[in-house]
């Protein structure tokens, strides 16, 4: 039996890859096993925000290229959690991999981990071209959209709505806003976009401190990371379908 497949999306600088890194720590405290598979195909992002290097017969091209039935041998453990395994480009990138994946390649390859894992999660990529997003996109039961409010968010979200109307994933979205910083007013982007917005995310200063010391914001636990984690709670029921 095949696990859920999740795909988190956003424009440039949304916090998808943060929304991803830190759902997936949420999930995995369930006792679910969960999977974590980057659409970088140049910049191994994940060892960032996990604090580990990749091993060199591990990696996402491993798991594309290769053959191989165990296909969940080609994941990096999460040293933190039992549960918890990511999928990235390497540490150190040996050439121009990115040129030889395949859509085809990258469908059997999502196929193979939903059959190893309970939760699979895919953080999708902004540009439209990426083949790992676009087969996450396709394949997910649930796509969680992160905004940050923006002009350009708004310009990244005017300009995907053909490729979502033909994809047909409309209904499989689910928005969230990230709670502006005062960069931008969150109410006005809310009118301007006209979406409804099933969670708002609140915003933390000390992301990118957590994000260089390798330490997920929801395994740290100050006042605003709490409030981040019991978001990150309320969606991981929704996917488990309330299953605590």
């Amino acid at each position: 039996m095949s696990g859920k497949i999740v795909t988190v999306w956003g424009g440039d600088n949304s916090g998808k890859s943060t929304f991803a890194v830190n759902l997936a720590c949420a999930l995995s405290s369930r006792d679910y096993l969960v999977g974590l598979i980057s659409s970088s195909l140049t910049y191994g992002n994940l060892q960032i925000f996990f604090g580990q290097s990749i091993p060199p017969e591990k990696g996402l091209f491993h798991a594309l290229h290769e053959d191989n039935p165990n296909i969940g041998e080609k994941f990096s453990e999460y040293e933190e959690s039992k549960n918890l395994f990511f999928l990235s480009a390497p540490t150190h990138y040996t050439g121009l991999l990115c040129e030889t994946v395949t859509l085809k390649g990258v469908e059997r390859m999502i196929t193979a981990a939903s059959l190893v894992f309970d939760i699979l999660i895919i953080d999708g990529a902004g540009e439209l071209a990426n083949p790992v997003s676009g087969a996450g996109l396709w394949m997910a039961e649930r796509i969680y959209t992160l905004h940050k409010p923006s002009i350009a968010a708004q310009m990244w979200y005017q300009g995907i709505e053909d490729f979502v109307r033909e994809l047909h994933i409309t209904g499989k979205q689910i928005h969230i806003l990230r709670s502006p910083n005062g960069e931008f007013d969150g109410k006005t982007y809310q009118s301007m976009m006209g979406l409804s917005f099933a969670y708002e995310l609140p915003f933390v200063k000390r992301a990118g401190e957590l994000e260089n010391a390798g330490t997920p914001i929801y395994l740290f636990h100050d006042r605003v990371c709490r409030r981040y984690g019991r978001v990150l709670e309320q969606i991981s029921e929704e996917i488990c379908g309330g299953k605590a």
